[in-house]
């Protein structure tokens, strides 16, 4: 039989694990919800992280404005130079992610506000 010192550990492990789990579905309920463009990003660099994926920071445009975030680069692997697709949510364009499974083989033009969807000339998964 476990000990109680052992019970406790294993309760908190389940508790952590199942609070994980519903803060990220809360979170991408929140994310779904939101209305968002498209618009062709730029990968800067690779960015190193200890103990944890690395990250991608990618620059984009949209409405004129200049940006730069950071993705998870989850099992890609990314180049600085390489252009991907980019959702942007329109009212919270810090969320943005890079999608890194929609590589383009160059600067493509686009509109001044982004595409309502993912154009069709470009596949998933290339």
């Amino acid at each position: 039989m476990m000990n109680s010192k052992a019970k406790r550990i294993i309760g908190r492990i389940i508790l952590v694990i199942v609070t994980v789990v519903i803060v990220h579905m809360i979170w991408k309920q929140n994310y779904d919800s939101l209305e968002k463009k498209y618009v062709v990003g730029e990968v800067q660099r690779i960015v190193p992280a200890w103990g944890q994926d690395p990250k991608v920071e990618f620059s984009f445009t949209i409405y004129g404005e200049n940006h730069r975030e950071f993705s998870p680069r989850s099992i890609y692997h990314p180049k600085a130079g390489e252009f991907y697709i980019v959702e942007v949510p329109i009212k919270d364009v810090k969320k943005s992610q890079i999608l890194l499974d929609l590589p383009i083989s160059g600067p493509v033009d686009f509109p001044w506000e982004g595409w309502e969807k993912i154009p069709e000339f470009i596949k998933r998964g290339k």
